[in-house]
């Protein structure tokens, strides 16, 4: 069978689940294939995989460097304010511009290409679009379960796209994951209104890690609970928020009865790093995060998708700090479960930190309900069976 999968042109909607089915695709003996604009091909390349490059794909970047659509109000700030993620502006850039240049060149890879089955990644709606036009069984990779997928704004637009392509509207705001949505948390990660009857849930094997733990890391003291913090590796290079948020974290936990590892980002070296340092807390630019969730008491953190399914299926807690995009929900989401609590960037100070990282830690409760989810997620069928549902969509 041929399977073609369509993401955005970023690797972090690539790495987490994109590839991995890719190259569980192939393992079953499939032809596959990932379609996505030039930015990040290489990436896909790398992994063995073929990749098929859709030149009018842009990030979302450099489409709002282009000026073609608003920036998020406060983006500027990032670090210093959480940026909420309004649904006019997902409705706007993921259902309306990168989905319809995605689209169209979709569909005249796909006519030569003839893929039996597209699955698309959520947030890229260009994939569905080309396999409505064409007929073609199509499903969704969920990496982003927070996203306002429901939201009436995205529906219409979701609609004006529709017509655009010669198709008829759809009045169920979840019709691109009707037939098939592929979770990677467990459904109770899922608030009620989003628990679709054609939604599986499947756990993602522990990425291939290069080399080992930094030894540094493995021999710090064993005689307080360890707080892992990153931001991300790319959002400390953002705004001059992001570091002070960064130096504010690094003073809280020098404060606290812990051993703190902070992750300052990939363009930071840590030797060359001007704020403050505390004996209790290592310093360093890249951290093996899979890893080393497995063996932390607490996961300080901004919330990104990706981030958080690794700390719930290593049953950590979290204390989070959204900082953009769909955070702000992951980390209302974790609040509503009971696994962690959260920050708003604006609110950070010391004590407010230092407060949160006490009540979570002390609180045995987070640990234990995190434990519960990961024993969820350890019950979860592994990729190559997702690779089976999505085949069976094609009859």
């Amino acid at each position: 069978m041929r399977i073609l999968i369509t993401a955005q042109a970023s690797y972090s909607h690539l790495a987490p689940l994109v590839l991995p089915v890719a190259e569980a695709a192939q393992r079953a003996g499939h032809e596959v294939a990932v379609a996505t604009g030039p930015a990040v091909v290489e990436h896909i390349e790398k992994r063995g995989l073929t990749a098929f490059t859709l030149p009018s794909v842009k990030g979302l970047g450099d489409v709002l460097q282009g000026g073609a659509l608003q920036r998020p109000i406060g983006m500027e700030q990032v670090g210093s304010v959480t940026i909420e993620l309004e649904p006019g502006f997902f409705a706007a850039a993921f259902v309306g511009l990168l989905a319809a240049p995605c689209a169209r060149d979709l569909l005249d890879l796909a006519r030569e290409w003839q893929p039996d089955l597209i699955l698309h990644e959520s947030t890229e709606y260009g994939g569905y679009l080309a396999a409505e036009r064409l007929g073609i069984p199509h499903g969704a990779l969920d990496i982003a379960p927070m996203a306002p997928y429901a939201h009436p704004v995205v529906t219409e637009e979701l609609n004006r796209q529709r017509a655009e392509f010669g198709l008829e509207p759809v009045s169920d705001p979840w019709h691109p994951f009707r037939a098939f949505r592929a979770g990677v948390v467990p459904e109770d990660f899922y608030p009620t209104d989003s628990r679709l009857p054609g939604a599986r849930h499947y756990r993602v094997p522990a990425q291939k890690t290069r080399g080992t733990l930094d030894p540094d890391i493995a021999q710090l003291p064993t005689d307080r609970p360890l707080v892992l913090a990153t931001l991300g590796s790319n959002v400390p290079r953002f705004s001059d928020g992001a570091t002070a948020l960064l130096q504010t974290i690094i003073e809280t936990l020098g404060e606290l009865p812990v051993t703190g590892v902070v992750a300052l980002g990939a363009d930071r070296d840590p030797q060359l790093w001007e704020g403050p340092r505390a004996d209790n807390v290592h310093l360093t630019s890249f951290v093996q995060q899979e890893l080393l969730l497995q063996s932390s008491d607490l996961f300080l953190t901004h919330a990104g998708f990706n981030g958080t399914r690794e700390a719930l299926t290593a049953g950590v807690p979290m204390v989070a700090v959204p900082l953009f995009a769909e955070q702000s929900q992951n980390a209302g989401r974790l609040e509503e479960l009971g696994v962690g609590t959260r920050i708003k960037a604006q609110d950070v100070t010391r004590e407010a930190l230092s407060a949160a990282l006490r009540t979570v830690l002390e609180d045995r409760s987070y640990r234990s309900r995190a434990q519960g989810l990961q024993r969820r997620a350890h019950a979860l069928p592994d990729l190559d069976r997702l690779v089976e549902d999505a085949a069976a969509l094609v009859s």
